[in-house]
């Protein structure tokens, strides 16, 4: 996107209000915080892995819930050199050389979150799956948010979208950093999706 900014960036007091706002209403807010841990404990064993991604999907995306866990366990244990490049970074490194690998990762999870009764992929738990793995590069994002960045997708067609979605993320980051707190609890990018969560999706503020 080349700095180009063409959404909606709220002021440091709008910012802060959608993630507050958050804290107080959504009542689901642990879940993400049990994710994290199951992954960060059991980094590198796929199964433990696995079991955080399946804490947060089931919590946060729960008609994709029922996937097939071993399928999530072998897209790990494939991918997990590259994803543990991306869990050391920051999405402000973001640049043309990680669009293909991006890609490919996006449709290998997609394709191992599927649900099984009907085969139907959701971007969503893609996003779910990926930011714990790696919180302070890969973004949250659900349909309602997407949208409102002018990042439509379907459901088997999302890649190109999401890497779209990603810069603007960038640059949503390098706008509002100043508006969080140092000490803060949680990556950027979370405090981002909360923000859009209470904005786009529940319309809290």
């Amino acid at each position: 996107m080349n700095g180009e900014v063409d959404f909606y960036i709220p002021d440091c007091e709008e910012f802060r209000r959608g993630y507050e706002v958050f804290d107080e209403r959504e009542t689901r807010g642990s879940i993400y915080f049990e994710a994290i841990r199951l992954i960060t404990e059991n980094w590198g064993d796929s199964v433990g892995m696995a079991e955080g991604i399946q804490r947060i999907i089931r919590g946060w995306n729960r008609f994709y819930a029922n996937f097939d866990f071993d399928e999530l366990v072998n897209c790990l244990d494939r991918n997990i050199t590259i994803l543990s490049h991306f869990r050391n970074r920051n999405i402000g490194t973001l640049s043309d050389d990680d669009s293909e690998t991006i890609r490919n990762l996006f449709n290998q999870f997609l394709d191992a979150l599927k649900r099984v009764s009907d085969n139907a992929k959701s971007p969503v738990s893609v996003a779910k799956a990926l930011n714990p793995v790696a919180p302070n590069f890969f973004p949250l994002w659900d349909s309602n948010i997407a949208f409102a960045y002018g990042c439509y997708y379907l459901a088997d067609i999302a890649d190109s979208p999401y890497i779209r979605f990603c810069y603007k993320m960038k640059l949503m980051a390098e706008r509002v950093r100043p508006c969080v707190p140092n000490s803060d609890d949680r990556s950027l990018l979370k405090r981002i999706d909360e923000y859009n969560y209470s904005k786009y999706t529940m319309h809290w503020i």
